[in-house]
């Protein structure tokens, strides 16, 4: 056996060892250099591909980069507002414009930035704590006359005597409709896209598939104040629906609404195939049965007298605050309640407000 030492064998220049029969060569630093190389030219390509980059994909970057930096200078400002600091106390942060919007407060922040103007809006319940009947009460008056003094101090207001029943919405009340019923009973009985006049033209009348594919009558805003009871029916949207009823208030059928404020002295009934979201009140009774539906954010309250009742009956579902001091509630297995009360007191009890949800504008 030989063993080559320095003679260009083992450890020389040809770094090659042999072992009796067998020769171990090492060009580890040979291979390296075409792995490196190879390592370099897709990084090069990377690169170019990176310069190359479409205008339109830069662009799209940018501007996910600017929503986020709005969206950041908004809620700070509602942070800063929550936490108690005077306006304008940060100067580079929007003013929060504050309003009273159904039984809950809105909060919206306008910034303008290269022209532009960055408007978002916050919807802020109240947090949960033990109120006394008398404080919901009070809380009920105020929902009350709020909604009352708002559906009477509309512009587009329309005056009748005595029970009315509409089948058909003219195209200023499937717009913006306000209504006065003194001393009798007002009924919406609201079927497919005929239920509007031939006045309406093309104010959205001819209605859009519901889920069960089947023709519903569209209205943007419809109030009303009634010296008596009120039913709604029928197949129609509402995107806002405001009724104070001195009697009996309900809503059947495949009728939806986006928002809802709802007081009927003598009762509010939802029921069917109605999905509604928002507020209801009663001096006596508020019953959700037979398949009906209060989405989140809603609140329902019946309150005022002993014996006041809130139900839940016959597989419906409601999405947040139910309440019936001083009453008694009734509720059978097939419902279900998912009680979001932490989040959504109204404006009128005296507690912490909290952010339940929020858009851009």
């Amino acid at each position: 056996m030989r063993f080559g030492l320095g003679d260009g064998n083992c450890g020389g220049r040809g770094g090659c060892c042999c072992f009796g029969s067998g020769c171990n060569c090492d060009n580890s630093r040979g291979n390296v250099l075409p792995l490196v190389l190879g390592v370099l030219l897709v990084l090069s390509i990377l690169l170019s591909a990176m310069l190359r980059m479409p205008g339109a994909l830069r662009r799209t970057v940018a501007m996910v980069a600017d929503e986020t930096q709005e969206m950041y200078w908004a809620e700070s400002a509602v942070l800063a507002k929550l936490e108690g600091f005077p306006e304008m106390h940060f100067a580079e942060l929007p003013a929060v414009e504050s309003r009273v919007l159904g039984p809950w407060t809105e909060w919206r922040t306008v910034k303008m930035d290269g022209g532009r103007v960055n408007k978002f809006q916050f919807m802020l319940g109240n947090a949960y704590s033990r109120f006394s009947t008398s404080e919901w009460v009070r809380c009920t008056v105020l929902l009350e006359r709020n909604l009352q003094e708002r559906v009477l101090q509309s512009d587009d207001l329309q005056n009748f005597s005595g029970s009315r029943r509409f089948f058909k919405l003219d195209s200023t009340m499937a717009d913006r409709g306000a209504v006065n019923v003194r001393a009798g009973d007002l009924t919406l009985n609201l079927g497919e896209s005929d239920a509007f006049s031939d006045t309406l033209g093309g104010s959205g009348g001819s209605g859009a598939l519901d889920d069960a594919g089947r023709r519903r009558v569209s209205v943007h805003s419809f109030m009303a104040n009634v010296e008596g009871d009120v039913r709604i029916r029928g197949d129609v949207h509402f995107d806002t629906l405001r009724i104070y009823a001195t009697g009996a208030v309900t809503v059947q059928g495949n009728v939806d609404a986006s928002f809802v404020q709802i007081f009927g002295f003598a009762g509010v009934s939802v029921m069917g195939d109605a999905s509604l979201s928002g507020v209801l009140l009663s001096k006596q009774s508020v019953e959700i049965s037979s398949r009906a539906k209060m989405k989140f954010p809603s609140v329902a309250i019946a309150v005022g007298y002993r014996g006041n009742r809130f139900a839940l009956l016959g597989k419906s579902v409601f999405e947040g605050l139910a309440i019936a001091p001083s009453g008694f509630f009734e509720r059978d297995s097939s419902t279900v309640l998912l009680d979001s009360s932490k989040s959504l007191l109204p404006f009128c009890m005296d507690s912490r407000k909290i952010v339940f949800e929020r858009r851009r504008l």
